[in-house]
C-alpha cells in the first residue's frame, strides 16, 4: 500500500469556498502524497438547519474553484444523495467502491476534529478510514476526554505509518491555516463590502452574478 493508491478526503460545506480551505487541502495533499485527493461538499449537514448556500450553488462554487487543478477533484455524492448528510456513510459508500485494501484517509480541520464526538456513529468512522487532523503548529489539537481516550491506541506519527493499514489510526498534520472565514465573507457581501483577496475572483463574480448571502440572509 502506497500514499499514491490512497484517496483523501476533504469535506467541508464550502459556504462560499475559500483561500483558506484551498490552500490547507492543497499543503496537505502535497504533503501526504496523495494521487486521489477529493473535495466532499456536505449535501444537508446534521450539525445545523441549512447551509446559506443551496448544495448545488455550493457545488458549483467549489467545481469552479478547482477546474484548473486536475490534481484536485469534487466528489459531489452528498449532494446526491437524499436527507441529512452523515460521514460513516459516506465512508462506508467509498470504502465499499474502493475495496478492503486500499487507503482511505478522512481530513479533517481542529474544529471539526474537537467536536468528532457528537457527530452521528463517530466510532465507526475509524472502520472505514484514517483520520487526519490539520493543526497549526502555535496550537496543536486537544481533545476531549472521551475522544482522547478512544484514539489514544489510534495515534500514530509518522505519515508511513498510515500505509501500513487501510483504517484506524489517527495523524496529526502540521498545515499553514489561513485566518480566513465563510462567515466573514458572507457578512462582508451581505453588507456590501468586498471580500476579494480571500477567495478566487471567478467565485466572487458567481456569488454576485446568483445574487447569494444577501442582506437577509442570517
Amino acid at each position: 500500500m502506497t500514499a499514491h493508491t490512497a484517496i483523501g478526503l476533504f469535506g467541508g460545506t464550502f459556504d462560499p469556498v475559500h483561500f483558506g480551505h484551498l490552500r490547507a487541502a492543497s499543503e496537505a495533499k502535497e504533503k501526504l502524497g496523495l494521487g486521489d485527493f477529493r473535495l466532499l461538499p456536505v449535501g444537508r449537514p446534521a450539525h445545523r438547519n441549512q447551509t446559506h448556500a443551496s448544495a448545488e450553488h455550493r457545488l458549483a462554487m467549489l467545481r469552479l474553484a478547482v477546474a484548473e487543478h486536475p490534481d484536485i477533484t469534487v466528489d459531489n455524492r452528498e449532494v446526491r444523495r437524499s436527507g441529512v448528510s452523515y460521514m460513516v456513510d459516506t465512508l462506508a459508500e467509498i470504502r465499499g467502491e474502493a475495496g478492503t485494501d486500499r487507503a482511505i484517509l478522512l481530513i479533517l480541520g481542529q474544529d471539526a476534529a474537537h467536536g468528532l464526538c457528537s457527530w452521528y456513529r463517530w466510532q465507526e468512522l475509524f472502520d472505514y478510514a484514517h483520520l487526519v487532523v490539520m493543526t497549526r503548529p502555535d496550537s496543536p489539537a486537544s481533545f476531549s476526554t472521551q475522544l482522547e481516550s478512544f484514539v489514544t491506541t489510534r495515534r500514530c506519527n509518522t505519515m508511513a505509518d498510515l500505509w501500513r493499514s487501510p483504517a484506524g489510526l489517527l495523524l496529526n498534520l502540521e498545515v499553514t491555516q489561513l485566518a480566513i472565514s465563510s462567515t466573514a465573507i458572507r457578512q462582508q457581501v451581505a453588507q456590501n463590502r468586498s471580500p476579494r483577496f480571500l477567495l478566487p475572483d471567478r467565485i466572487l463574480g458567481y456569488i454576485g452574478f446568483h445574487q447569494l448571502y444577501p442582506k437577509a440572509d442570517k
